[in-house]
């Protein structure tokens, strides 16, 4: 579904990332987007410091940052392709995160902003693909 199909007032500013697709990302708050600059684009972007970066070549920004990545876009500072958006994200509680990890609720992947990039999504979905990648079965 792409941010125009869900009449996203946040992300959709002035249009420019309405046919970006929409990705679930969890429960809590709205409008987070990463960003994967290629090439020399990655040095404006760090040097823009509106962004928080994950990794090298990755980066976060939440709806207060959009109309940052709008001009940026506009400015061929990036393309707006470089964007993935998600409609909402997951958190945790200090420690919480490590405690399910160690329970063995949740699968820890090494990643790299490649991985961030699968685009086969539609057909399966990202965590599915990163198991397939892994080695790893369907269990549930």
């Amino acid at each position: 579904m792409s941010i125009k199909e869900m009449r996203s007032t946040v992300l959709d500013v002035a249009g420019t990332f309405s046919d970006r697709p929409l990705f679930f990302g969890g429960p809590l708050e709205e409008g987070l987007f990463l960003v994967s600059p290629k090439g020399d684009d990655e040095n404006n972007v760090q040097k823009n410091g509106v962004f928080e970066q994950v990794m090298k070549g990755l980066y976060y920004g939440t709806k207060e940052s959009v109309g940052c990545a709008v001009e940026m876009v506009k400015r061929n500072v990036v393309g707006a392709g470089d964007f993935k958006f998600f409609d909402g994200y997951c958190g945790w509680e200090k420690e919480q995160l490590n405690e399910e990890v160690r329970a063995g609720y949740w699968i820890v992947a090494a990643c790299s902003p490649s991985v961030i990039g699968l685009s086969s999504v539609g057909t399966v979905g990202l965590w599915e693909e990163i198991l397939g990648l892994m080695g790893h079965r369907k269990v549930w």
